[in-house]
């Protein structure tokens, strides 16, 4: 569901006070989410209420469930790898951030948006096309 023009407003009441300009809110925002965003319109509604309860209890979203993986499944684990070439990683652990991709599961610029554990093998087949397409648009 896209984002409502109440959510978009309640968003800039929450960031105007935060962040000096448009720039700042967007990478913070882009930081808080997992994935870079150029607007809020981009978010869906999903997306927005995670923003609004972060600014409202300091608690960030928890997107590791839709990044949890089955690691005997190949198509799981080629997915994590391409979330390593493409830089997705905790810096503390050298570990696949899973709150990033996670997050970016969720967002509209994933070709499926749900949970890789809940996804079919055809629907894995589409997220793994999407990530080989980033990272050739990331190294070209």
């Amino acid at each position: 569901m896209k984002i409502s023009t109440e959510q978009i407003k309640e968003l800039q009441v929450h960031c105007s006070g935060k962040f000096r300009d448009r720039a700042e809110r967007l990478e913070a925002v882009s930081d808080i989410l997992g994935f870079e965003i150029n607007s809020f319109t981009e978010l869906n509604s999903r997306q927005a209420e995670e923003l609004l309860w972060f600014f409202n209890t300091g608690q960030l979203p928890q997107n590791e469930t839709w990044a949890r993986f089955d690691r005997n499944n190949t198509q799981h684990r080629t997915i994590l790898s391409r979330a390593h070439t493409l830089g997705w990683v905790d810096e503390d652990r050298s570990y696949v951030d899973l709150n990033r991709l996670g997050g970016w599961l969720k967002s509209n610029r994933s070709p499926v948006q749900k949970p890789m554990k809940e996804m079919s093998r055809v629907e894995l087949s589409r997220i793994i096309k999407a990530m080989d397409s980033m990272i050739t648009k990331k190294y070209k």
